[in-house]
């Protein structure tokens, strides 16, 4: 049997109901309902997806002087029902042929157009039963595609973890290797700072604190040593984090920031600050992706230095992952580009 859900928001009225009496005469099983949403979970019950119609007798009509509003709003109709019901193929109910409309209708998705008052029994039921069977064979296609895209992604992270073990197996028998090296410098390091304060006083202090909870620190005074040191530091040990006082001769903070972002875009910024930070330092740190802000004078340094650490490790770790990926991606790229070609279900 047929099922058909009908989206009538005045109800079946006039030449509406005929076609309602007339269709279950046949057998076809007609819910009626008020609302897409109420469409949605009424398919959602059924084991097999039911044509949808949709009463738009209201737009297709002759006495419409705006076509283009129309069109716009049957558009708009097919296209919330699509929102809600992927699979379906909206059938629009019309209360006259207007081929304009009609091919407005069918551009935005619907399966097909009936006029109410024209068609008969056996060709209302011939689209019903054509919109059912087309729907059918789309689910089961779309289901076919998804349990293989599902077995492809649980290869491919089996995949990911072999190669994983067989990088780590290189990387131990390859210690001295140039071409393993990032790797093992990623892994056996301690996370890595660079530290950027004019006042040496307090870059000493928070040096300390640092090192205290195994944390590698960089420090220097300028923000134009600072940068030109980074490059070297990134390609030998790595950086994890930048703190960069927000205030330095020459260079300010936020600059500094910004040019060693240019070589290591993902890289986690920190500003020193001398009290609470002005508006126009607060916006430019946000627009420049700064984590946030330590105050200077130092309070609780140790605190600090704990937190900032724990930021610096985990930037260490998203490194080695970044890694890891770039590496499986180098090897396997033909096989990730043909998962890419995979069809999603909408």
């Amino acid at each position: 049997m047929d099922h058909v859900i009908l989206v009538a928001p005045e109800g079946p009225t006039g030449p509406l109901r005929g076609l309602v009496d007339r269709l279950a005469s046949i057998g076809v099983s007609i819910a009626i309902v008020g609302e897409i949403a109420d469409a949605a979970a009424a398919s959602a019950r059924e084991p097999r997806p039911p044509a949808v119609m949709l009463d738009l007798r209201d737009v297709f009509t002759d006495g419409d002087r705006d076509e283009d509003e129309a069109a716009r709003r049957i558009a708009e109709a097919v296209r919330r029902t699509l929102e809600a019901l992927p699979h379906a193929l909206p059938i629009a109910l019309a209360a006259s042929a207007n081929p304009p409309l009609i091919m407005a209708a069918i551009r935005a998705g619907a399966g097909d157009v009936l006029d109410v008052a024209l068609e008969g029994t056996a060709a209302a039921r011939a689209v019903v039963q054509r919109i059912c069977q087309r729907q059918a064979d789309r689910h089961l296609e779309l289901s076919v595609m998804e349990q293989q895209r599902a077995i492809v992604e649980e290869m491919l992270k089996d995949l990911i973890r072999t190669e994983r073990r067989a990088i780590d197996g290189e990387e131990a028998l390859a210690v001295h290797s140039r071409t393993s090296r990032a790797f093992h410098v990623v892994d056996a390091r301690p996370p890595a700072v660079l530290l950027v304060e004019a006042d040496r006083a307090v870059a000493d202090d928070l040096a300390e604190q640092l090192e205290g909870v195994g944390v590698a620190t960089f420090a220097y005074l300028t923000g134009e040593e600072a940068t030109r040191e980074a490059a070297a530091l990134a390609d030998t040990s790595g950086l994890d984090l930048a703190i960069v006082a927000a205030q330095l001769p020459g260079m300010d903070g936020i600059e500094t920031v910004r040019r060693l972002r240019e070589r290591s875009p993902e890289l986690p910024a920190f500003l020193l600050a001398a009290g609470v930070a002005s508006e126009a330092l607060a916006a430019a740190a946000a627009e420049l992706g700064v984590q946030g802000f330590v105050q200077k004078p130092l309070s609780e340094a140790g605190d600090i230095a704990e937190r900032l650490a724990e930021v610096a490790r985990e930037s260490r770790h998203r490194t080695r992952e970044g890694l890891y990926l770039q590496r499986i991606k180098e090897r396997h790229e033909h096989v990730l580009e043909r998962y890419r070609t995979l069809p999603r279900a909408p």
